[in-house]
Parts: C-alpha cells; structure tokens; sequence
C-alpha cells in the first residue's frame, strides 16, 4: 500500500490554517467599527476577522436630531460598513444565540465559530414601563426613528392647516420632547429652527406652536457645570422652548400625555430621549448583567467568567475609580473599543494586556445650527467651558474627525462641510 505523503508547503499551510485565530466582532456602532479597524490594522497571517451588523450601513448616532430636524438627508449620517473596513468580513445579519461553551454564534442564515468575541452591540430606548410610552411616543434612537419624527413634524402642520378648530390645531402643533439630556435638547434645538421655516411654509403663526422639554430631574443637562445650563436654558427661551422640570410623565395617549402633578398636555408629537438601557440580545445570553441590562466586565472588559469575550460601548457596565457606571458616550465606546483591541491583540502575540483606564475628555452639545456649548477637559489646563461659535466650530472639527480617523473617509468629512455650512437647508 502507498502511503500518501504532503509536500512540506502545503503541510506548513494546513497547520497555519489551523492555528488562526478567528474574531467575531458583533455590532457595527461606534464602539464595533473603531474595534473592527483597530484589529484590522494589527491583522496577520494569524489572525482572521468577521464583523456582524444587521444593517449595512454604521450610522453616527450623535447626528440624528439633525435628521429628525430637517438639517441634513439621512444618507449624509450614514456610510457603507463595507467601505469602512479592509481585510475584513462583513456579515449582514442579526444574531439569534450564542453559545458560550461551544464558541458558537447562531445567525439567520450561518453558524460560526469564534476564538475571540467583541460584543458590541450598543443600547436602544428605555421606557420605564411608562404606560402608553412605548406604543405613543416617537423615540429618537435609530435612524429610521429619526425619519419618522421629521415625517411626523410634517404631518402635524399639513393637518393644521386645514384644521379650522383653534383647540385641536393647538394640539397638533404641541411639539412635546420627553427628557432633558443632551440628545433632548440637541433635539428640541434643531427643532426650534426648523418650525420657523415650516410656519411660513404652511402660513401659520409661530404664536401657535408650542415646544415643550419636558424633564423628571430638577433641572435639564445634568452633566455640564452650572454656568453652561444657565446659558443653555436662557438660548432655548429666546427659541420659545417652554421647559417643565420636577415633570415626570406618568402616562402617554395617541393626543395626550400626563404629568405625576396631574397636568396633561395634548399634543400628538412627543419625542422620547428620556433614556437608554443594552441591547434586548444581551437579556438572553445568560451573562452577569447589572444596571438597565449593561454586561459586567472587568478591568480587562472581559466579560465575566469568559474570559475570551470583551465587551464595548454602551453595552457593557464597567464601574470607574469613583464607583460611578462609565456613561454610555460615543467616546467611551471608541475608548473601550481601543482597549479591547489592545487586549486581544496582547493575547495571540503574547505581550502583556493593560487595563482600561477611561479619559473623558467632555462634552460638546449644539443648540440649532449656530449655538453650542462645550465643556472639555484640556491637557496641562483643566476643565474648560464656552459656548456660542467657537464651541459650534469645534463640535464640527471633532465629527470631521471622527469620520476621517474612525471610518477613514477624508470624502464622507467634506460631504459633512458642505451640508453643515454651505447647503441652504
């Protein structure tokens, strides 16, 4: 009998084949694609990726108010994944299980193994089981959620102009926003601006729209300092934003909302921003979860008791020197990502992981197209606060940023230019 021999070359193949390791990336966010491209730039012959989004395209999330505002079309937030990441797989799908054991992850369509797992897989709206909150109100989170407030907001004025009752054309252009974050005011912001073109559109009085913020806490933007909320509040009053606080809502109808001290406000238009919780996917995975279902790392971001699993962004509860849950930001995410990246490389070339150490560098929030306020950390200076032109100017060059460092499209930061300061919308 002949025995069957290998050339040594193919031989060599097989066993390098065999000892690559593969990274499923789960979730294509802020957090999933600075991991994608961070793990992609350290790629080797050891090394294999599959990045998994049910969507094809990543959508920056900070930009949303713009769309539901009417300042920008939707595809000007939005860039094809596959555009975004080189030497990677790209699978559109939706994860149905994952098994931990197995190292197996379950899609629609495929099954596939994994070494090493990033689980990035963002948050989606709380509604504190607010009755009616869910089924009645416009939650600004995704993108399609965005084109339908801007579709709502249309819709309210077409059917006020022909509305011949005082009463119910006074409901129909209350624009109410439930929470006073930042993505609420940010929102109510463009809003403000956009309803002044849409009054003289539709030949109806800006005297008759109400805008609304309504906010359960004492006062709205809790995480800047004092002086930049006393700023903030005075800009949305000379917009004729009406703000409500120690005003939680307590119950949501197709026409009206109710307040806990018993005032109702009709309105058809209410935008939800007052919270956030992880993804619904995580509820099922059996993994150690903490506060609004966020997955309990360590200082690694490995997921607890699986050491092989990282998770990123507004998924995971990372608790920081303080005691205090790392907030769910877009820099948080990118950090976390940056880390994870770290880690898993560290592990296959055997050098020394490190901990995540988080740098919140602040906050930079946009009131309309022309006001901001900015609240950042400076290196060797501190904390610094501004508003007006020079904090617009510098929410736009950190975008622009963000577009070319994190998704590598210097094309994608002059369609931003153009659309932010020369387009007539």
């Amino acid at each position: 009998m002949l025995e069957r021999k290998l050339d040594p070359l193919a031989r060599s193949e097989n066993l390098m084949v065999q000892n690559k390791k593969h990274i499923i990336i789960i979730g294509a966010g802020y957090a999933g694609m600075h991991a994608t491209r961070k793990l992609s730039r350290s790629l080797g012959e050891d090394m294999s990726i599959t990045l998994i989004d049910k969507n094809e395209v990543h959508v920056r999330l900070a930009e949303l108010h713009e769309v539901a505002g009417n300042r920008v079309e939707p595809r000007v937030v939005t860039t094809p994944i596959k555009k975004c990441v080189k030497h990677v797989e790209f699978l559109k799908g939706e994860v149905k299980k994952i098994d931990f054991q197995r190292r197996e992850i379950s899609t629609e369509a495929d099954t596939l193994n994994y070494d090493y797992l990033i689980l990035a897989v963002g948050s989606e709206p709380e509604f504190f089981n607010i009755p009616g909150m869910r089924e009645h109100s416009f939650p600004l989170w995704y993108l399609e959620d965005a084109k339908r407030i801007k579709a709502q907001i249309e819709e309210m004025f077409v059917s006020a102009q022909k509305e011949p009752d005082a009463g119910k054309r006074r409901g129909l252009l209350t624009f109410v926003v439930g929470g006073g974050g930042l993505t609420g005011i940010e929102m109510v912001g463009e809003l403000a601006e956009w309803v002044v073109a849409l009054s003289r559109k539709y030949n109806i009085s800006r005297d008759q729209i109400d805008l609304i913020v309504v906010e359960a806490l004492a006062d709205i933007l809790p995480t800047l300092r004092p002086s930049l909320v006393e700023k903030s509040k005075r800009i949305l009053r000379s917009k004729g934003v009406t703000l409500m606080v120690n005003s939680p809502i307590m119950r949501v109808s197709p026409t009206e909302i109710e307040l806990k001290s018993g005032e109702k406000i009709i309105t058809r238009t209410l935008i939800w921003t007052g919270g956030i919780r992880a993804n619904h996917l995580i509820a099922g995975l059996g993994l150690k979860t903490g506060g609004r279902n966020r997955i309990e790392v360590n200082k690694y971001l490995q997921v607890i008791d699986h050491p092989e699993v990282y998770a990123i962004g507004d998924c995971a509860l990372f608790i920081t020197d303080d005691g205090t849950p790392l907030p769910q930001l877009a820099e948080a995410a990118i950090q976390t990502a940056e880390c994870a990246a770290h880690n898993i490389t560290a592990e296959i070339k055997g050098t020394r992981k490190k901990e995540y150490k988080p740098k919140i560098h602040g906050t930079v929030m946009s009131i309309g197209g022309k006001y901001a306020v900015a609240d950042i950390v400076l290196p060797l200076i501190g904390g610094v606060a501004f508003s007006g032109c020079l904090a617009m100017l510098l929410k736009h060059l950190l975008h622009i940023y963000y577009v070319v460092r994190d998704l590598g499209d210097i094309g994608l930061a002059f369609e931003y230019v153009r659309s932010r300061l020369f387009s007539k919308r």
